[in-house]
Protein backbone atom coordinates (compact mmCIF):
# COMPACT_ATOMS: atom_id res chain seq x y z
CA UNK A 1 0.00 0.00 0.00
CA UNK A 2 1.99 3.09 1.11
CA UNK A 3 5.95 2.36 0.64
CA UNK A 4 6.74 3.50 3.87
CA UNK A 5 4.53 0.51 5.37
CA UNK A 6 5.71 -2.01 2.15
CA UNK A 7 6.36 -5.21 3.83
CA UNK A 8 9.68 -6.10 1.83
CA UNK A 9 12.16 -6.39 5.04
CA UNK A 10 9.59 -5.83 7.42
CA UNK A 11 7.30 -7.73 9.51
CA UNK A 12 3.73 -8.32 9.85
CA UNK A 13 3.14 -5.75 12.52
CA UNK A 14 3.48 -3.31 9.82
CA UNK A 15 0.24 -4.27 8.69
CA UNK A 16 -1.40 -2.33 11.40
CA UNK A 17 0.60 1.00 11.83
CA UNK A 18 -1.10 1.11 8.17
CA UNK A 19 -3.67 3.85 7.83
CA UNK A 20 -7.27 2.81 7.33
CA UNK A 21 -7.71 2.54 3.99
CA UNK A 22 -11.19 3.63 3.47
CA UNK A 23 -10.56 6.77 5.79
CA UNK A 24 -7.59 7.36 3.11
CA UNK A 25 -10.09 6.82 0.09
CA UNK A 26 -12.62 9.06 1.55
CA UNK A 27 -10.11 12.51 2.37
CA UNK A 28 -8.68 11.43 -1.44
CA UNK A 29 -11.53 10.98 -3.58
CA UNK A 30 -14.22 13.01 -1.67
CA UNK A 31 -12.41 15.92 -0.05
CA UNK A 32 -9.33 16.26 -1.83
CA UNK A 33 -10.28 15.95 -5.14
CA UNK A 34 -13.75 16.34 -5.04
CA UNK A 35 -13.83 19.51 -2.96
CA UNK A 36 -16.35 18.72 -0.52
CA UNK A 37 -16.73 18.87 2.89
CA UNK A 38 -17.94 16.49 5.62
CA UNK A 39 -18.12 16.32 9.31
CA UNK A 40 -16.47 14.08 10.80
CA UNK A 41 -15.20 12.57 14.56
CA UNK A 42 -11.87 11.13 15.06
CA UNK A 43 -10.73 9.28 17.92
CA UNK A 44 -7.04 10.27 18.51
CA UNK A 45 -4.59 8.35 21.11
CA UNK A 46 -6.94 8.92 23.73
CA UNK A 47 -8.32 12.30 22.28
CA UNK A 48 -11.66 12.80 20.60
CA UNK A 49 -11.88 15.49 18.08
CA UNK A 50 -14.81 16.85 15.61
CA UNK A 51 -15.00 18.93 13.04
CA UNK A 52 -14.86 19.34 9.88
CA UNK A 53 -12.81 17.57 6.59
CA UNK A 54 -11.48 19.89 4.09
CA UNK A 55 -9.15 19.90 1.45
CA UNK A 56 -5.44 20.30 1.58
CA UNK A 57 -5.85 22.90 -0.90
CA UNK A 58 -7.85 25.11 1.15
CA UNK A 59 -5.28 24.22 4.34
CA UNK A 60 -2.25 25.38 2.31
CA UNK A 61 -4.34 28.31 1.19
CA UNK A 62 -5.15 28.99 4.67
CA UNK A 63 -1.64 29.26 6.10
CA UNK A 64 -0.28 30.96 2.25
CA UNK A 65 -2.71 33.97 3.00
CA UNK A 66 -1.66 33.97 6.43
CA UNK A 67 1.90 33.83 6.25
CA UNK A 68 1.88 36.24 3.25
CA UNK A 69 -0.02 38.57 4.98
CA UNK A 70 1.97 38.76 8.25
CA UNK A 71 5.06 39.33 5.78
CA UNK A 72 3.16 42.29 4.15
CA UNK A 73 2.83 43.83 7.43
CA UNK A 74 7.12 44.62 7.86
CA UNK A 75 7.45 46.51 4.37
CA UNK A 76 7.43 50.18 4.36
CA UNK A 77 5.82 51.46 1.01
CA UNK A 78 6.13 48.34 -0.65
CA UNK A 79 5.82 48.34 -4.49
CA UNK A 80 3.10 45.95 -6.36
CA UNK A 81 6.36 43.67 -7.15
CA UNK A 82 7.34 43.45 -3.45
CA UNK A 83 3.84 42.42 -2.67
CA UNK A 84 3.47 39.69 -5.69
CA UNK A 85 6.88 38.54 -4.59
CA UNK A 86 5.75 38.02 -1.45
CA UNK A 87 3.02 36.17 -2.01
CA UNK A 88 4.74 33.92 -4.21
CA UNK A 89 7.52 33.32 -1.31
CA UNK A 90 4.87 32.28 0.95
CA UNK A 91 2.40 30.17 -1.92
CA UNK A 92 2.28 27.11 -0.12
CA UNK A 93 -0.26 25.46 -2.67
CA UNK A 94 2.27 23.53 -4.39
CA UNK A 95 3.37 21.38 -1.43
CA UNK A 96 -0.02 19.28 -1.83
CA UNK A 97 0.47 15.47 -1.74
CA UNK A 98 -3.22 14.55 -3.44
CA UNK A 99 -3.32 16.91 -6.95
CA UNK A 100 -2.53 16.08 -10.32
CA UNK A 101 0.98 17.78 -11.02
CA UNK A 102 -0.19 18.76 -14.53
CA UNK A 103 -2.81 21.01 -13.04
CA UNK A 104 -0.19 22.64 -11.21
CA UNK A 105 2.73 22.69 -14.03
CA UNK A 106 0.92 21.90 -17.36
CA UNK A 107 1.47 19.04 -19.44
CA UNK A 108 4.25 16.84 -19.82
CA UNK A 109 7.29 17.84 -21.96
CA UNK A 110 7.50 15.99 -25.52
CA UNK A 111 10.68 13.97 -24.81
CA UNK A 112 8.79 12.52 -22.05
CA UNK A 113 5.15 11.49 -24.52
CA UNK A 114 8.38 10.14 -26.72
CA UNK A 115 9.53 8.02 -24.06
CA UNK A 116 6.01 6.81 -22.69
CA UNK A 117 4.83 5.74 -26.49
CA UNK A 118 7.44 2.94 -26.39
CA UNK A 119 5.88 1.54 -23.88
CA UNK A 120 3.21 -0.40 -23.89
CA UNK A 121 -0.58 1.05 -23.22
CA UNK A 122 -1.26 -1.34 -20.34
CA UNK A 123 2.21 -0.61 -18.79
CA UNK A 124 1.68 3.32 -18.80
CA UNK A 125 -1.67 3.03 -17.24
CA UNK A 126 0.40 1.16 -14.10
CA UNK A 127 -0.99 -2.27 -15.29
CA UNK A 128 1.01 -5.01 -16.23
CA UNK A 129 -0.39 -7.40 -18.74
CA UNK A 130 0.98 -10.23 -17.81
CA UNK A 131 -0.67 -10.01 -14.08
CA UNK A 132 -0.42 -7.90 -11.16
CA UNK A 133 1.18 -9.01 -7.53
CA UNK A 134 -0.66 -8.20 -4.53
CA UNK A 135 2.00 -5.44 -3.83
CA UNK A 136 1.63 -3.40 -6.97
CA UNK A 137 -2.28 -3.81 -7.07
CA UNK A 138 -1.87 -2.46 -3.71
CA UNK A 139 0.42 0.85 -4.65
CA UNK A 140 -2.17 1.24 -7.59
CA UNK A 141 -5.35 1.45 -5.70
CA UNK A 142 -4.40 3.15 -2.53
CA UNK A 143 -3.95 6.84 -2.49
CA UNK A 144 -0.51 8.59 -1.29
CA UNK A 145 -1.60 10.59 1.51
CA UNK A 146 -0.21 10.98 5.00
CA UNK A 147 -2.68 13.49 6.34
CA UNK A 148 -6.49 14.57 6.70
CA UNK A 149 -7.54 18.60 7.50
CA UNK A 150 -10.13 18.80 10.18
CA UNK A 151 -11.61 22.20 9.98
CA UNK A 152 -12.63 24.02 13.17
CA UNK A 153 -11.68 21.24 15.13
CA UNK A 154 -13.22 20.86 18.69
CA UNK A 155 -10.99 18.68 21.46
CA UNK A 156 -14.09 16.96 23.43
CA UNK A 157 -12.23 14.68 25.53
CA UNK A 158 -10.47 14.81 27.56
CA UNK A 159 -12.88 17.77 29.33
CA UNK A 160 -13.61 20.49 29.48
CA UNK A 161 -13.67 20.87 25.17
CA UNK A 162 -11.76 23.18 23.49
CA UNK A 163 -12.19 24.46 20.20
CA UNK A 164 -10.22 26.41 18.05
CA UNK A 165 -12.83 28.56 15.58
CA UNK A 166 -11.51 31.82 16.56
CA UNK A 167 -7.86 31.41 15.59
CA UNK A 168 -5.88 32.83 12.49
CA UNK A 169 -5.87 29.26 10.79
CA UNK A 170 -8.58 26.82 12.41
CA UNK A 171 -7.41 23.74 10.51
CA UNK A 172 -5.60 20.98 12.10
CA UNK A 173 -3.63 18.63 9.85
CA UNK A 174 -3.58 15.11 11.06
CA UNK A 175 -1.30 12.22 10.41
CA UNK A 176 -3.60 9.60 9.28
CA UNK A 177 -1.40 6.96 10.77
CA UNK A 178 -2.52 8.38 14.29
CA UNK A 179 -5.68 8.05 14.19
CA UNK A 180 -7.30 5.10 16.17
CA UNK A 181 -11.06 5.06 15.10
CA UNK A 182 -13.69 7.54 13.59
CA UNK A 183 -16.76 8.11 12.39
CA UNK A 184 -18.65 10.16 10.03
CA UNK A 185 -20.44 13.09 11.52
CA UNK A 186 -19.61 16.24 13.55
CA UNK A 187 -20.36 16.06 17.52
CA UNK A 188 -22.27 18.76 18.55
CA UNK A 189 -21.10 20.16 22.61
CA UNK A 190 -23.98 20.96 24.28
CA UNK A 191 -22.98 23.55 26.68
CA UNK A 192 -26.30 24.09 28.75
CA UNK A 193 -26.09 22.05 31.53
CA UNK A 194 -29.12 22.72 33.58
CA UNK A 195 -30.61 19.01 33.04
CA UNK A 196 -27.46 18.31 35.72
CA UNK A 197 -27.37 20.81 38.48
CA UNK A 198 -24.79 20.65 41.22
CA UNK A 199 -25.39 18.34 44.39
CA UNK A 200 -26.66 20.22 47.53
CA UNK A 201 -24.04 21.51 49.16
CA UNK A 202 -24.19 18.79 52.33
CA UNK A 203 -24.80 15.57 50.26
CA UNK A 204 -22.06 13.49 50.36
CA UNK A 205 -20.93 11.89 46.79
CA UNK A 206 -19.25 8.02 46.57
Amino acid sequence: MFNEFGNSGGDDSDFWQEPDFLLADLVSGFVNKGGMELGITLFVKGLVLTGTLTSEQEYLKAISGMFAAQAKKSLVNPSKQEIKNTEEVFDFTGLAEDVDLTELYGERESEFEDELDDVPEAKVDGIDPDGLDEEDEDDRTMPNIRYLHLKDPVIIQPQPAVSFTHTQVSILRVKLTTVDGWMVGKVTVDDDLTDFPPPPPNEIRH
